[in-house]
């Protein structure tokens, strides 16, 4: 790859990462108006949060290979990992930010939907 693309890559995929990271925090919003109105169980909180991550991963890296227009599994991989890193330094800032078993399931679960939302908005917009 050339500096050209290499730099093309990383604007989009920090691009796609940060829309990624505002849906995400949307819809966490959304559970916690959830959880403060009805009565959901506390033990449903941490795998529905591991799902909106991934989600917002998936939408990031479709987003940054759309703007990228090729190499879409790089671009998803490298906005998963803009992702989980914003997402782990600002849980650190927060007190919850050890490296644990959750944290590898979670960055596991946004680097692979992002990787996979970046093969399939490369392919998307080839179609158009």
């Amino acid at each position: 790859m050339t500096g050209k693309q290499v730099k093309k890559i990383a604007i989009s995929s920090s691009v796609g990462s940060g829309i990624g990271i505002l849906i995400a925090a949307l819809f966490i919003f959304a559970m916690a108006a959830v959880l403060a109105i009805g009565d959901i169980p506390a033990m449903l909180i941490s795998p529905a949060t591991v799902v909106i991550l991934a989600f917002g991963g998936f939408c990031g890296g479709f987003c940054s290979a759309g703007f990228s227009h090729e190499k879409g599994l790089f671009c998803g991989a490298f906005s998963g990992i803009i992702f989980f890193g914003i997402i782990w330094i600002f849980g650190g800032l927060s007190g919850t930010g050890a490296f644990g078993i959750g944290a590898a399931i979670k960055a596991a679960m946004i680097f692979i939907s992002s990787s996979l939302g970046g093969i399939i908005g490369v392919n998307y917009i080839k179609r158009k």
